[in-house]
């Protein structure tokens, strides 16, 4: 939805937009200086996540313009990365995701997770409920995905952490591998 509580279009001719044209929505630069809760990654998160997706020795170079190499790497997932959106490219029957959140907000800040599950898809989420003790806390949760019912094309849904101060909005993409035998 826009800002004026519409579906967000792609073109003049009114095409319904994605999470793959407009990501996670818009940002509000005010309450982004106090985001409640983030989601750490360092360069050699990334770097693990440029090899899990077919990068090279030598394409990473360009990248990292550093010596990093993804022989040396232990084998990764791109959904590993611990990014504020998970995409599934194909799940075949179920799959878990985890992330972790760290706590830049009051002491004592609970979130509640609430799923808009992508269509034909089963989503939970443990915990439910995250409760920051102490600024600088980090809290770790699991989003499982199940198909019910196997779309053909990619699927969106969302993840939202709701919390008295501050809320965060997870894309959430799958496409359902139809192949897979169940």
């Amino acid at each position: 939805m826009g800002n004026k509580r519409n579906a967000i279009a792609t073109d003049p001719n009114g095409r319904t937009a994605t999470p793959f044209d407009f990501g996670s929505g818009f940002a509000d630069p005010i309450k982004a200086l106090n985001p409640g809760i983030i989601f750490d990654a360092h360069p050699e998160d990334y770097k693990s996540f440029l090899c899990s997706i077919g990068y090279d020795d030598h394409s990473l170079h360009l990248i990292t313009q550093d010596n990093s190499s993804c022989t040396d790497r232990a084998p990764s997932s791109a959904a590993a990365l611990n990014y504020p959106s998970i995409t599934i490219p194909n799940l075949k029957k179920s799959y878990s995701v985890t992330r972790t959140m760290t706590n830049v907000g009051f002491r004592g800040s609970a979130y509640h997770a609430f799923v808009s599950a992508p269509l034909g898809i089963n989503v939970t989420v443990t915990p439910k409920v995250l409760v920051f003790e102490n600024y600088g806390a980090k809290k770790t949760f699991t989003v499982n995905f199940h198909v019910d019912v196997p779309q053909r094309d990619h699927v969106f849904g969302s993840l939202l952490w709701h919390g008295k101060d501050a809320r965060l909005m997870m894309p959430l993409v799958v496409k359902v591998d139809t192949a897979a035998k169940a």
